[in-house]
């Protein structure tokens, strides 16, 4: 018998596709793991068997089940001839691979059984919340409306400008091409050749779109480029800003030249926008989930009558005491003499 499951088990592991699914099964599907504790073969039509103490079958009406107790994308795997005959192939396999799992007694192993143990507690807690909490989640349109606007703060585009602008790291460099471009050469095309030579930095150094910001937003911008964003939101639409700004961004210089091309105005997203209508959906949710969440786990802990005792918890060292004690460890180790000449 192990000279032919030996080489049932060379066939199933030299095919490129079948280790694959087998294990996305194995994975996907837990009921393969307590398949030898049922009966095989029961009445049906039998599309498959092999011995492995004593004779194991497997019928169609069983595969059937299996399949349609998968994800939708993976049954569409598995609905023609050859999709079902991959499937029974892989039942097999499965089955032979927990027999031999249970001959070594794996079905015993302490390890295994906690991580069971573990598992099924998981899917009670899901159970259990799904039944409290989800089964009850149920918001109306009023109630999304309601809460976009005690939030439409959120869904507010600030004022925004869209700038030609070269942005470099050396003055000198900026300065040179801050005069071929009031000498008459167009920002943008200054913009391709820095880009080219691979001397554009920061706000316009897109390299598909060189010299050009799209629309920025103050908040958009690191704490030091205030100079920079003062003068873009005060420029005239089509006027190049009047010499090259310095800004200092932790401790790095930089020099940006710019041309003001667009602005548009502060504006308040309706609720009909799509992407706002979805954020409001899916915060709204959390939100009420939340609050269904909090309020069934107060109601448990007030039947329970549960009571903490948070003075019995020790003391965590704290981080000034855990440095104060490395500097003390530091301290008293003692240094090695330099080895004299």
């Amino acid at each position: 018998m192990l000279t032919g499951v030996a080489r049932f088990m060379g066939r199933i592991f030299s095919s490129r596709i079948a280790p694959l699914l087998l294990i996305g099964i194995l994975v996907t599907h837990p009921v393969f793991y307590s398949c030898g504790d049922k009966a095989i073969g029961a009445d049906g039509t039998v599309v498959a068997e092999f011995d492995w103490n004593g004779k194991q079958r497997i019928t169609l009406e069983e595969m059937m089940q299996e399949i349609s107790e998968l994800p939708e994308y993976k049954q569409r795997q598995y609905q023609d001839k050859e999709g079902l005959e991959t499937y029974m192939l892989l039942m097999a396999e499965s089955r032979l691979i927990l027999s031999l799992a249970r001959d070594e007694k794996l079905n015993e192993d302490p390890e295994i059984l906690k991580k069971v143990q573990d598992y099924l507690h998981e899917l009670m807690v899901k159970k259990i919340t799904a039944q409290e909490i989800d089964d009850k989640l149920v918001l109306t349109e009023d109630d999304y409306i309601q809460y976009y606007e005690a939030n439409k703060a959120e869904y507010v585009r600030p004022a925004q400008v869209r700038l030609s602008c070269v942005t470099l790291m050396n003055k000198e460099r900026a300065d040179e091409v801050y005069a071929q471009i009031t000498g008459g050469q167009d920002i943008l095309e200054v913009a391709q050749e820095l880009s080219d030579r691979g001397e554009l930095v920061g706000p316009g150094a897109n390299p598909s779109t060189p010299g050009d910001t799209d629309y920025i937003s103050r908040s958009a911008f690191p704490s030091g480029t205030e100079p920079f964003l003062d003068a873009a939101f005060a420029a005239e639409i089509g006027q190049m800003h009047e010499g090259v700004i310095e800004v200092d961004v932790q401790g790095e210089k930089y020099y940006m030249i710019f041309r003001k091309d667009e602005a548009r105005d502060e504006y308040q997203k309706p609720f009909e926008e799509e992407d706002v209508r979805k954020s409001v959906i899916r915060k709204a949710e959390r939100e009420k989930r939340q609050a269904l969440m909090d309020s069934w786990v107060a109601e448990l802990r007030e039947r329970a009558e549960v009571k903490t005792y948070i003075d019995r918890i020790p003391e965590g060292e704290s981080e000034e005491a855990e440095e104060a004690s490395e500097e003390e460890q530091s301290e008293e180790t003692p240094v090695e003499a330099e080895p004299e000449e």
